[in-house]
């Protein structure tokens, strides 16, 4: 792969921010050129290998003044959007955090506008990098656990629910349009399709706010308007029926995100937790058999598989860029998933499943 030289650029410059920095800015040929943020510089998470990047609080002066080849997008979801299409709008290729948008509608408007300026545009959905999750990928495609027959979904924190955390624009639906539903359960959401294969035909689901205020860093309560629990079912391709729940309040749970999946001739289940290694019962002689006693043994995965790694998100952007063939989560998965969160927005409203396609 030829090493194109790449002019490499952040907006928002969070928590998040320093992943994008250290999947992209340590590839070779990489220069960063410049940071954008509206928020306090104060606030800024910038590693000292990065304290001489020229600094902006006008995003658009930033794309006009450094003329970026690749931008990164980790502000709040609120401005995924707009900064999307002005990043195009300068001739840069795009990677976003994820969920894609507040909307269906700005996530169709961000790959209309990718597709006509004729740029890459990717999605962080990070558990696209899991081992454990591409070897169940894998083992899936070859068939060996027969016809699919159910999906079960779980993604668990507790981090909101402590006294200690602090509120932030996550809590904000002004500034998330979401809250566990849209921060994890669009990671569910595409899990399952990167997993199976497997799209969305109708779905159905509620949301709770179970914790209602949080003080923010000045010790002032401020009103928590996001959801932090939701619930949803899904039809899938071919009539499977796939279960999902996710919560930021459960104590004692950190990141956990599992998701298990049966088939006719074998049961697997991979976590978060466990990156190198697969739950996994299959085979058509255990399978013959009816079992009384729950068997679902942990497996470490081959090393070989290991060290056959892809490019992790989101800096596989970068190899997509320079003409290799790369898998990588892109606008049209982002946009998949988003259709999934609207139609279930939908479904709270109404009362009613929701189809999709």
């Amino acid at each position: 792969m030829e090493t194109t030289p790449l002019r490499y650029a952040v907006i928002g410059l969070g928590n998040i921010s320093p992943y994008h920095l250290r999947d992209i800015a340590v590839q070779p040929g990489i220069t960063v050129v410049g940071f954008a943020d509206a928020a306090d510089p104060q606030t800024w998470k910038i590693a000292p290998e990065h304290a001489a990047v020229p600094r902006y609080q006008d995003v658009e002066k930033m794309l006009r003044e450094t003329k970026p080849d690749l931008v990164s997008i980790c502000t709040p979801n609120k401005f995924h959007h707009a900064y999307t299409l002005l990043a195009l709008k300068h001739g840069a290729h795009v990677t976003c955090e994820k969920p894609m948008a507040m909307t269906v509608a700005e996530a169709e408007g961000m790959e209309a506008a990718r597709a006509a300026a004729g740029k890459h545009g990717g999605i962080n959905f990070s558990y696209r990098n899991v081992a454990s999750f591409r070897f169940a990928r894998e083992l899936l495609a070859a068939g060996e656990l027969g016809r699919l027959m159910r999906v079960n979904v779980t993604y668990l924190q507790s981090f909101l629910g402590a006294p200690a955390t602090l509120y932030s624009w996550r809590n904000d639906a002004s500034l998330a349009g979401f809250g566990a539903l849209g921060d994890l359960g669009v990671h569910m959401i595409d899990g399952v399709y990167f997993l199976t294969g497997l799209d969305y035909r109708r779905v159905v689901g509620l949301a709770q706010t179970l914790v209602t205020e949080k003080l923010d860093a000045a010790g002032v309560s401020r009103p928590v308007n996001t959801d932090t629990n939701a619930a949803f079912l899904a039809e899938l391709t071919g009539g499977v029926v796939a279960t999902f729940e996710t919560t930021q309040v459960a104590p004692g749970y950190g990141n956990f995100f599992r998701i298990e999946i049966s088939g006719e001739k074998g049961t697997l289940a991979v976590l978060s937790d466990q990156p190198e290694a697969i739950w996994l019962r299959s085979g058509a002689s255990l399978t013959k058999y009816a079992t009384w006693k729950t068997d679902l043994p942990l497996q470490q995965l081959p090393t070989d598989f290991l060290g056959r790694g892809a490019p992790p998100t989101p800096g596989a952007i970068v190899h997509a860029i320079r003409g290799a063939k790369v898998d990588f989560p892109t606008f049209a998965d982002g946009l998949r998933a988003q259709r999934v969160l609207g139609a279930l927005l939908d479904s709270m409203k109404s009362g009613a499943w929701q189809t999709l396609g």
